[in-house]
């Protein structure tokens, strides 16, 4: 209500009352996405030095409690209230506004509305840690949260704590076990519980233990006989590669043996690259076998593979698979004759915020899904012209039929839009004056690409899963702490 004063008039909200009808009116939108209205909450007062507004921190929260009831049930929220979309021009893209749609009514009209436009699809896999899908009928807020949340808060298992034995490497203690802790791990973090602080105590079920022994002989012929012996009693006898490698190398000229013009080494580096580089296999014994020079002292590279998983508890029944890291051959240091590494090394859960060596993920992107227009149509020559330089995969070419003869003559073929998800918004096409004028080139902006690259410790599907779950556990939580400070006030009725 107003009341008018000497000092002016002034404005009073009734603040329980509009805090009992935002919770009421929330109860109703559970299970939807979105609430349009304005965050801009408070009140003018009119004073004899002019107009204050004062922020009501309670009508504030009451309004993040209604935002974050729409989140639990759903996955994404709808389009913001600004609506428009981007357009491509010769100076760039340029955002265009449009009329936004009106507010609904009441929470069963936003829920249809959202239902009806909210979709999301698969699009491709083109490996096993790629993926690419889409988001349609969404915000870019929901797009970036999700993204973020991808990147530093799903999480994963890497090495947290080294245990430094021996090390007479030219490689310093803290490089190494930075190095170490880089090391993707080949795991399911949801099977292994998070410690609850730094005091909490190491058990079967929050961490995994690796060891590394690795002792650089004095040739290249005595340590793959030690490795051949270590895996004789890891496998059971399932050295022959290593042994046949170690023959292979001795006819070749031993240890480092110098030759006529240093053509032979040459050709076998080359050789064992392009055969590393082809094979579909992993062979860990080419794998640790270094490119040497002629002439130069023998050194051992010590590589991933050589980290040895020590099961703690049940772990060996609980993973009959076994523990490694995501790749083999990622090089840790490099040892001279007569140099050691002994180092024990655990492994936690963690989240990428904390450390950028648990973020699941090497990238995560997304992009407006494009929206192309044929205002007017491009025939023979030029609509070659199009599908083949302009914009390959996006037009296709079609023959023409006797209603796209005009008075210009008859057609042979034209182009039309085939995949608009291929368009990578160049301009190319705006050289031609005609092509100019004949395509228009838009962005969706409710239509997201995504695309997810795994580093290989998640698949990507289960990194997009969890990233939900993640944001639907901090929308609940939101809810839990407005609800107690709403108690609190005795606003909760």
């Amino acid at each position: 209500h107003y009341e008018v004063t000497e000092s002016g008039s002034q404005r009073y909200n009734n603040h329980k009352q509009y805090l009992q009808l935002s919770h009421n009116l929330a109860l109703h939108l559970v299970h939807v996405v979105d609430i349009k209205m304005s965050a801009a909450g408070g009140h003018y007062e009119v004073t004899e030095s002019g107009s204050q507004r004062y922020n009501n921190h309670k009508q504030y929260l009451q309004l993040s409690h209604n935002l974050a009831l729409h989140l639990v049930h759903v996955v994404d929220i709808k389009m913001s209230a600004a609506g428009g979309h981007y357009e491509v021009t010769e100076s760039g893209i340029h955002f265009r506004h449009e009329p936004p749609l009106p507010t609904p009514k009441n929470g069963q009209e936003f829920l249809e509305r959202f239902q009806s436009g909210f979709n999301i699809n698969i699009l491709e896999k083109p490996s096993d840690n790629e993926l690419v899908f889409e988001l349609i009928g969404v915000d870019v807020s929901f797009a970036n949260a999700l993204r973020r949340i991808m990147i530093s808060e799903v999480p994963t298992v890497a090495i947290e704590h080294v245990y430094m034995w021996n090390n007479s490497s030219i490689v310093h203690d803290e490089v190494l076990a930075h190095r170490l802790g880089l090391v993707p791990i080949n795991v399911d973090p949801r099977l292994f519980d998070e410690f609850l602080g730094e005091d909490d105590e190491a058990t079967d079920r929050n961490t995994i233990v690796f060891r590394l022994t690795v002792k650089c002989g004095k040739s290249k012929k005595e340590d793959e006989k030690l490795e051949k012996a270590r895996r004789m009693r890891e496998n059971g006898g399932g050295a022959g590669v290593a042994a046949a490698g170690g023959r292979d190398h001795e006819e070749e000229g031993g240890d480092n043996a110098d030759t006529i013009m240093d053509q032979a080494d040459l050709d076998k580096a080359a050789r064992e690259s392009a055969l590393l580089y082809q094979s579909k296999h992993v062979d860990v014994i080419k794998l640790a076998q270094a490119i040497e020079t002629p002439g130069r002292p023998y050194t051992r590279h010590v590589y991933s593979k050589d980290l040895e998983w020590v099961p703690q508890g049940d772990q060996s029944e609980r993973f009959p698979n076994g523990i490694r890291p995501v790749h083999e051959d990622i090089l840790l240091a490099k040892l001279r004759p007569g140099q050691i590494i002994e180092l024990e090394a655990h492994g936690r859960r963690g989240v990428g915020k904390d450390h950028a060596k648990y973020s699941p993920v090497a990238t995560a992107s997304y992009r407006l899904m494009p929206r192309i227009e044929l205002i007017q149509p491009v025939y023979d020559e030029l609509a070659e012209e199009l599908v083949n330089l302009y914009e390959p995969g996006v037009f296709r070419l079609e023959k023409c039929s006797e209603k796209d003869n005009d008075d210009h003559g008859t057609h042979r073929v034209k182009a039309v839009v085939h995949n608009p998800y291929a368009c990578t918004m160049s301009r190319n096409y705006m050289r031609n004056a005609t092509l100019k004028e004949s395509i228009k080139i838009t962005r969706i902006p409710n239509h997201f690409i995504f695309s997810i690259e795994s580093v290989g410790m998640l698949p990507p599907g289960v990194i997009l899963a969890e990233s939900l779950r993640i944001l639907q556990g901090k929308c609940r939580n939101l809810i839990r702490l407005i609800d107690e400070s709403l108690e609190a006030e005795g606003l909760n009725e």
